[in-house]
Formats: structure tokens, C-alpha cells, sequence
């Protein structure tokens, strides 16, 4: 502990402090920087609205994974399924903690 260098409290001037909420303000009014790359769960979610509606109009999962894997991404009909329920659950409100809840609770007797 004797070889620790204190952190010294940086101190700024109030020109410091204009310049810095200038800049902020700046970078409000730009678009927000896209990333690189994508996980497929985002992929999911960025399309989920279409996906909704293809399914309404008949699409099975299979078709979807299909619609998929031609544009270049793999993604299997078991995950794109448990994408969308959660996806699903999650525009009706219902977190996927409460979801996953539901399923590994027993039913009561009778239901």
C-alpha cells in the first residue's frame, strides 16, 4: 500500500466546463454512432415488427429461417422462436423473467 499513487482531484476551470457541455450538446444533434457488428438476437429485434407480420401472413419458422440464411445469417428455428416469445412478451409488457417464471412453476391442481 505504501507504493500506491494517490489519485489526485482534477480541477477544471469553468472554460473547461463550457467547453465540454458545447461539445455535448454538439454530439446530441448527431446520429448516434451505428455499431460495427451485430448479435443475431439484435438482428431479431431490429426486424421483429416484419417478422411479426410474415408470420401473420402464414410464414412458418422454417420459411423465416430460410428468409434468413439467404441474406447470411444462420440462425435456427428453436432460436428464433425463443427470440420472438421473448420479443413477444416483452410488447405486451411482460418481462422474460416473469415468462420464464410461469413455465417452471407447476400448474395448480385443476387448471
Amino acid at each position: 500500500m505504501e507504493n500506491e499513487v494517490r489519485r489526485r482531484a482534477q480541477v477544471l476551470s469553468s472554460h473547461n466546463v463550457e467547453e465540454f457541455r458545447a461539445f455535448l450538446k454538439k454530439k446530441a444533434n448527431e446520429p448516434a454512432p451505428q455499431p460495427a457488428s451485430y448479435r443475431i438476437g439484435r438482428i431479431v429485434r431490429a426486424v421483429f415488427p416484419q417478422l411479426c407480420l410474415l408470420r401473420k401472413r402464414g410464414y412458418t419458422l422454417n420459411m423465416l429461417v430460410g428468409l434468413f440464411e439467404e441474406n447470411g445469417l444462420r440462425i435456427t428455428a428453436t432460436a428464433l422462436s425463443g427470440y420472438m416469445k421473448k420479443l413477444n412478451g416483452e410488447a405486451e409488457g411482460v418481462s422474460a423473467i416473469e415468462v420464464r417464471k410461469r413455465r417452471t412453476q407447476p400448474s395448480p391442481p385443476g387448471s
